[in-house]
């Protein structure tokens, strides 16, 4: 019977090697920040649930930490929604509002892929990487090779590709890099939708931002728009409501054309 209980149980006693603080954690942890103290240390399960074994960082970290600092990154909790703010080293947590479990370690795909991914941490598709997971969920991500399935990003999506991006990203802020020259196949809905580079795109967002490098052609439904200084944006302009229904469709070859002047003031509309 102990043995069965142990098998299933899904918490595990850990002691902080700074403090000596004991408090429970998941059995699937990799890290934890203690609670007592707030110090970073790595978990490491035991074969047949047994104690666990606590390992104190190395003496490379430490001097590593004292030298460059404490660099820090703010986490989302996909149950919910609780926000904290971690070390970057940190490799896993519990959310203090619901308690569950929560991975923070980054992944990069660069071939094939099509499993459930679920980390605070960023997600990076590589150039020759190839998303097809029906719902891949990060803190971050990077995207430079193909998605054709769907990345649920709590933070900020990076895009940086040449050609047409046919999946789906679900974001609070997506980014179109420098140097990106692509087509967005579906609606993108996001608060904050920003270019650096070359887009083509559907856009519903609270706020669009075209940097002095950016060139976005499409349709625009957002509460703002700011055009930079050198910036450029061509399309349809639908400025101010709370809130647009706009059904997700394949973009239209005709439009009406709306132009900005170098200080970002609309001076044209055909």
């Amino acid at each position: 019977m102990a043995k069965n209980e142990r098998k299933n149980s899904d918490k595990m006693s850990a002691v902080c090697p700074h403090c000596g603080f004991t408090q429970e954690e998941s059995v699937i942890a990799k890290s934890t920040a203690c609670r007592k103290c707030q110090e970073y240390y790595s978990l490491e399960r035991a074969l047949a649930g047994e104690k666990s074994i606590v390992k104190a960082p190395s003496l490379f970290s430490k001097l590593t930490r004292m030298v460059l600092g404490e660099k820090e990154r703010e986490v989302c909790c996909f149950s919910c929604g609780h926000k904290q703010v971690l070390s970057t080293t940190a490799q896993s947590t519990m959310c203090p509002g619901c308690a569950a479990y929560m991975d923070l370690r980054d992944f990069k795909i660069s071939s094939p892929f099509g499993r459930s991914v679920q980390t605070a941490g960023e997600v990076h598709v590589a150039a020759k990487g190839d998303v097809t997971s029906t719902r891949l969920m990060c803190g971050s991500a990077l995207i430079e090779g193909s998605l054709r399935g769907c990345i649920v990003c709590t933070g900020t999506a990076r895009v940086k590709i040449k050609g047409r991006l046919t999946g789906m990203l679900d974001t609070q802020h997506l980014l179109v890099e420098k140097g990106a020259d692509m087509e967005f196949a579906r609606l993108v809905r996001t608060k904050t939708f920003e270019v650096n580079g070359k887009a083509r795109a559907r856009v519903v967002a609270d706020k669009v931002v075209i940097g002095k490098t950016g060139w976005l052609e499409g349709t625009v439904y957002a509460r703002a728009i700011i055009v930079e200084k050198g910036g450029v944006f061509s399309g349809d302009l639908n400025i101010g409501q709370e809130e647009f229904d706009v059904p997700d469709e394949p973009m239209e070859s005709d439009r009406n054309i709306a132009r900005f002047d170098d200080d970002g003031v609309a001076f044209d509309r055909a």
